[in-house]
């Protein structure tokens, strides 16, 4: 049943209230939401929010309707409190330039970007997606090597466009990979929330050096140590990780207390763990040395972007369907575990040169301490 978020008389679906004019939202929907003030309001003179669908630090997402078209997108809004914050509303619009210039059918699709100062909020007007995370999928339900390498294939194709347009998405996780289902049943992903993207050579820069941005779990060992001077071997470096986890079943660094500088500190310095097969997963020793080359520690080591990972990934899938095939016909086939490069990293070394000097540093001041205080006591 549809009502009035005011008045709380029935009427049509997104039809307009003649008395408050706010527009007709499922009760259920209305009371799930504790009765968000937005809900039943005309959003940028055109969108309607019917349901409060996702709700973050500092903005919501909300299923809403087009007035005039009858078009059910999604509707991110940033949180009024947040309005007077400058670098947060030009990340948001960075976030809708970013996501406008990629025309792919593995990213999720942008209509509309514009403020609205009648409700004091800014508003991306974007494809509502349908189906679950690759998170999801990765703690829940697994499917098949060969289903899991074509996910992957569609997300390498993915950020292989945004880096041919210069763009850097620095938050990959399988969080930000939606998994949805075409016309005919098949699977497909879809690459979003571009929030931390980086336009290469874009005139107002929105970090600052040292500081990390990011998720621990798949920041690059530059990220976690705040360089600025990003490239697309982020990006390539989280998809390693993100394989990596597919293939094992879990992710390579983790911390046993959550600690996310333990994650962090483990990105930079720790050696490249042994990625082991799941139970039924049989892969190609290529992926693996793949999931490697990703997870250098140094950038210049890696792809040198997605694109450069999307070729090699096409020629590795072939592989992969034969060795499944294999198994199909019950040959014995022995677990594919391949142990990683062991190569010093010039980043870690850079840590572990600071980590020294501040060392040096310490214990001249400690000696020269201790020397007061004996001349002191004299």
């Amino acid at each position: 049943m549809a009502i009035c978020p005011i008045c709380s008389g029935e009427g049509e679906l997104c039809k307009e209230c003649p008395k408050c004019h706010k527009h007709y939202v499922e009760e259920a929907d209305l009371r799930k939401a504790q009765y968000d003030e937005l809900l039943g309001d005309l959003i940028g003179g055109q969108y309607v929010p019917l349901a409060l669908i996702g709700e973050g630090g500092m903005g919501k997402i909300y299923r809403a309707r087009a007035k005039y078209t009858g078009q059910v997108i999604a509707l991110k809004v940033l949180k009024s409190d947040y309005m007077d914050d400058e670098t947060l509303k030009d990340r948001f619009f960075r976030e809708a330039e970013v996501v406008a210039a990629l025309d792919h059918p593995h990213i999720v699709k942008l209509y509309s970007c514009a403020p609205d100062p009648a409700h004091n909020t800014i508003f991306m007007a974007m494809e509502l997606l349908k189906g679950r995370t690759l998170f999801e999928i990765l703690s829940r339900d697994v499917p098949d090597v060969n289903t899991m390498l074509r996910f992957y294939l569609e997300i390498a194709d993915a950020l292989s466009e945004a880096h041919k347009k210069g763009v850097f998405h620095r938050d990959l996780k399988p969080e930000n990979v939606f998994v949805v289902k075409d016309d005919s049943g098949v699977e497909h992903v879809k690459v979003l929330d571009f929030g931390f993207a980086r336009l290469q050579g874009a005139a107002k820069k929105l970090t600052m050096a040292g500081v990390a941005f990011g998720t621990p779990h798949y920041m690059s060992p530059e990220q976690c140590m705040g360089m600025i001077d990003i490239t697309a071997a982020v990006d390539v470096y989280a998809f390693g990780v993100m394989l990596f986890q597919a293939i094992s079943g879990a992710v390579p660094y983790d911390s046993a207390t959550n600690s996310p500088m333990e994650v962090m500190h483990a990105q930079v310095y720790d050696p490249i763990p042994t990625c082991k097969p799941r139970e039924g997963y049989h892969v190609s020793k290529r992926l693996i040395e793949c999931v490697y080359k990703c997870m250098s520690k140094e950038p210049k080591d890696r792809y040198p972007d997605c694109s450069a990972v999307y070729a090699d990934l096409v020629d590795i899938s072939k592989d992969t369907e034969e060795i499944s095939a294999e198994y199909d016909r019950k040959t014995i086939l022995s677990p594919t575990v391949v142990e990683p490069p062991k190569k010093s990293s010039t980043l870690s070394s850079l840590g572990d040169k600071k980590i020294i000097i501040l060392a040096i540093v310490f214990a001249i001041l400690l000696a020269s301490a201790v020397a007061l205080v004996l001349f002191l006591l004299r």
